[in-house]
């Protein structure tokens, strides 16, 4: 699951054209501007002569009890992409480019209905083995056959795909009107049909699923660590998208129970590198020797990415949900500019569009704003004439609900317990309207399976933004995507306006139409208070043992951890 949704996001950040040749290609922009030509040698943020040596360790917070990444049941492992590889890889200074990995090269055609990729004759699988045609087609099939809900929403428009010969496929697709589909399907891992043969695909295991990537699965512990060690007779090491890249000979991942104990761990220097997205952490936790003597670097680094979308997620399944009064209310009692002021440091921004920081978004909606004294007055009082409009009664300081006569009651579903002290202060607001809220904190596996079956009320999601909003979006809010058991539309949306926004978005080719359209897609989310979005940060905050070095140019869209090395 972890390696899909990271294949996932990084489709996210591609623009939505695709550029068609009657030739073979080493890369494939949807711009038709490849940054980098044909005889490049390196990306520009590494460094090819980094030495390849040391181990680093990364704390993850939870458990883990699989280590197949590509089905629904199980929580898989972190780190779990460096042992696999997709046919083609994007580049980190651009969001329209990608370039040969598994696939010597690429041919869109020009009517835009299939893509063709011809398989390297060097590419290996860690047994030695051969990386052929019949590797990408039985991907293909068990992926949308067996694999996660989710890839059959992503290659919902690919009609098939063939093997022209042992080293050549071609993808053919249902329509040429998805300018992602291109960019989604050079990006699919692949995955061994002659290993599969011998193993169930569709169960959790612990043992290695056999990959193609940079590393090897060295030690697993389960639940508690996993290792993966250099493959140092790695097929692509020389290839120019690799030069300078996976350079540390080992890496392993362990596991927290919670953040707080993440954060103490790293204090002592138990593992090399974090990135901090409690403001209340980043504010007070590492006023530290070792931050102060240099021990551990801190710094704040911009990025251009635009803005994730992070909100309290409704649960529209549930007919209190129904209501857009209750929504709005609810809105309303959510003070973030106590938090802002008390508990984020003044670090955040209001979230105030489903397109943040995009000149895509409706710039004619307002958040409610609170006088950020811890009483939210103002807003309660509006959201009590709201919901008095609408039939709701407050009886014995309970509020109720029109339609089953019986109190409100909400509940917030979480797995971490650092975000109570943030919807404790929305549960006390609640409460004084009559509602009856909790918080319930359950472990990441119970967690994860209430999620894939919509079992909850309220939950906090992340959805990742592209840089030219397109395909994610049918998998965030279109309503065939509601009963997708481990799907993304968690809030149930069923909107026909959104429904027929999404498609047209994900169509058009001209951008002052896309921006018209995303704007009035923004303006129904926000007019309808789908979710109660929460707030935003275009920085990475990371703190790092002074172990590394880096690379003097660091891209524009990511941090690039694997062109680091181990300094001397």
């Amino acid at each position: 699951m972890k390696l899909f949704l990271r294949i996932f996001f990084t489709i996210l950040l591609i623009a939505n054209s695709a550029y068609s040749s009657n030739q073979f290609e080493h890369g494939i922009s949807i711009f038709a501007d490849l940054k980098y030509q044909k005889k490049f040698k390196y990306f520009d943020y590494v460094n090819p002569k980094a030495p390849k040596k040391g181990s680093v360790k990364f704390g993850v917070e939870g458990t883990f009890n699989s280590l197949n990444p590509f089905i629904l049941k199980g929580i898989s492992a972190a780190g779990l992409s460096y042992a696999y590889e997709s046919l083609m890889e994007g580049s980190d200074d651009e969001i329209s480019s990608y370039y040969g990995l598994i696939a010597e090269s690429v041919k869109l055609s020009d009517d835009k209905y299939s893509i063709e990729f011809k398989i390297r004759k060097e590419a290996r699988w860690h047994d030695g083995s051969k990386i052929t045609a019949d590797d990408v087609v039985f991907t293909f099939n068990k992926l949308i056959s067996d694999g996660h809900p989710s890839y059959k929403m992503i290659y919902r428009e690919v009609k098939n795909v063939e093997k022209i010969d042992s080293h050549h496929v071609k993808f053919n697709f249902k329509t040429n009107q998805n300018r992602d589909l291109p960019l989604i399907v050079a990006s699919m891992t692949v995955l061994p049909k002659h290993f599969f043969e011998k193993v169930d695909f569709n169960k959790t295991t612990l043992d290695p699923i056999l990959g193609s990537g940079p590393y090897k699965i060295k030690k697993v512990d389960i639940g508690k660590s996993i290792t993966f060690a250099r493959n140092k007779n790695y097929w692509a090491e020389n290839l120019p998208i690799n030069k300078g890249r996976y350079n540390f000979d080992e890496i392993t991942f362990d596991y927290y129970r919670d953040n707080n104990v993440l954060v103490e761990a790293f204090k002592a220097q138990k593992y090399d590198f974090r990135q901090e997205n409690i403001s209340r952490n980043w504010a007070n936790s590492y006023n530290i020797e070792a931050v102060k003597s240099g021990q551990i670097i801190k710094k704040e680094i911009p990025n251009s990415l635009p803005s994730s979308i992070q909100t309290f997620v409704l649960n529209l399944r549930k007919e209190k949900f129904q209501s857009l009064e209750l929504r709005k209310a609810l809105t309303y009692a959510f003070d973030f500019e106590w938090l802002k002021n008390h508990i984020f440091y003044n670090s955040y921004k209001r979230t105030q569009s489903y397109f943040a920081n995009s000149n895509f978004a409706y710039q004619n909606f307002v958040m409610p704003v609170s006088e950020s004294d811890g009483y939210n007055r103002k807003n309660l009082i509006k959201a009590k004439e709201i919901l008095d409009k609408a039939g709701y009664k407050v009886i014995g300081q309970k509020l109720i609900d029109p339609k089953t006569n019986q109190q409100l009651e909400v509940e917030f579903l979480i797995d971490s317990s650092s975000f109570q002290m943030v919807i404790a202060p929305f549960v006390k607001n609640l409460e004084r309207l009559g509602i009856k809220a909790k918080i319930r904190l359950v472990e990441e596996n119970q967690y994860q399976t209430r999620v894939n079956n919509f079992d909850y009320d309220i939950i906090v999601a992340v959805f990742s933004q592209s840089m030219t909003p397109g395909n994610e979006l049918f998998s965030y809010w279109h309503s065939s995507q509601v009963d997708v058991k481990g799907g993304r539309n968690f809030s149930g949306l069923k909107d026909k306006k959104i429904d027929d926004l999404v498609i047209k978005i994900g169509k058009t080719k001209n951008k002052a139409q896309l921006i018209k359209l995303c704007q009035e897609f923004d303006k129904i989310m926000l007019e309808n208070y789908y979710t109660i979005l929460q707030w935003h940060n275009n920085t990475y905050r990371i703190l790092y043992r002074n172990i590394f070095a880096m690379p003097k140019i660091t891209p524009q869209y990511s941090l690039s951890i694997d062109s680091w090395w181990i300094n001397d």
